[in-house]
């Protein structure tokens, strides 16, 4: 009788003891490669194989670089009250929508763009729970891409900075870290500046209108790898693709990357280490620090190109596992750490 009861407990209990821990990602870009490229693609597969390795539940929805979209698939996730919740909040749409809330019991953790620390500070008064966040140092990358470009250049650099967008805190931080390089060179100046909201199409436009009337510019600084193949094709043209040096932040599979002179990257993995994080705060592991700010950016070379193409591929064999504090020896998240435990099954 006593072996009886104890199974029948036993079977009402096993559903919540080995139910997966869920996540909700709210992706703002396309499930696709698109005119802004295929970097939220990536994000997500990367993200993908990550939660296949701590056993995570998770769900992806994508808001099409809609923001009334992605307010009502957020709005949505609140309602499904995952273990977990991760945002983007561009142009900090998604925190004036946390703080018109009444209450929330999801966790919220935010990638690649966080809310101010003011921002933080009154969604925390509001009651709003914030997990953490990760996002990459945004003026490396804007200041590697500027001194690699002027460093090939090898004469005057004269800047056409084509940026995504006026108000996001990686937008903003990729231009600071262009003007930090101009100032450190002697020989280079940013000559024109515009924003093309992250399309290749828009970029193309601004670069027909720029390079038809101006004839001292060599240099495009694009924000991303969309951006910099509308300018080659509007280099292409005017024939004065040969005249020009374009360099992008992403890290573009090979027949874009071979169009672009230099291309800098690594922030796609971030999505990835946020579930390391994620997982490790779930889990009560060692969670120090909150927040996040990773010089992850690296210039495109063999090896991370290999690694775009198994991102493509859907064959990565990365055992994310080994980045978890649940080990008493972690590695360090980096793009020298993902690649040696890619090469050590694949690349």
């Amino acid at each position: 009788m006593l072996r009886t009861v104890f199974f029948i407990i036993l079977l009402f209990y096993l559903p919540s003891v080995f139910a997966k821990q869920s996540i909700i990602f709210i992706n703002p870009g396309y499930e696709n490669t698109n005119v802004t490229g295929p970097f939220w693609f990536e994000v997500s597969q990367l993200m993908r194989d990550a939660a296949k390795d701590f056993d995570l539940d998770l769900t992806i929805h994508y808001a099409n670089r809609n923001h009334i979209d992605m307010k009502s698939l957020v709005a949505k996730a609140i309602k499904a009250k995952p273990d977990m919740l991760i945002l983007v909040d561009e142009k900090s749409v998604l925190t004036q929508q946390l703080l018109s809330l009444n209450s929330t019991s999801t966790p919220i953790y935010f990638l690649l763009n966080r809310p101010s620390e003011l921002e933080l500070k009154r969604l925390i008064d509001h009651g709003i729970k914030i997990a953490g966040s990760v996002e990459p140092d945004n003026k490396q990358a804007g200041q590697l891409l500027a001194d690699k470009l002027i460093e090939k250049a090898q004469y005057a650099a004269n800047f056409l900075a084509i940026n995504g967008d006026y108000t996001t805190h990686a937008a903003l931080d990729r231009e600071e870290g262009l003007n930090q390089s101009v100032q450190t060179h002697e020989n280079a100046n940013i000559t024109a500046k515009t924003v093309a909201n992250w399309s290749a199409t828009q970029a193309y436009r601004h670069s027909l209108g720029y390079f038809s009337h101006q004839s001292n510019m060599n240099i495009v600084w694009a924000a991303n790898d969309a951006m910099a193949l509308g300018a080659i094709t509007a280099l292409d043209e005017l024939n004065k693709r040969k005249d020009v040096l374009v360099g992008a932040i992403n890290w573009p599979l090979r027949a874009v990357a071979e169009k672009i002179d230099v291309t800098i990257g690594g922030h796609v993995t971030l999505g990835a280490f946020a579930l390391v994080n994620i997982y490790d705060l779930l889990n009560k592991h060692e969670t120090a620090p909150m927040h996040h700010e990773v010089a992850i950016f690296s210039q495109h070379n063999e090896q991370t190109l290999k690694l775009v193409e198994q991102i493509h591929s859907d064959n990565l064999a990365i055992n994310f596992r080994v980045f978890s504090k649940a080990n008493e020896n972690p590695l360090p998240f980096s793009v020298e750490s993902l690649l040696l435990e890619a090469t050590k099954s694949a690349l």
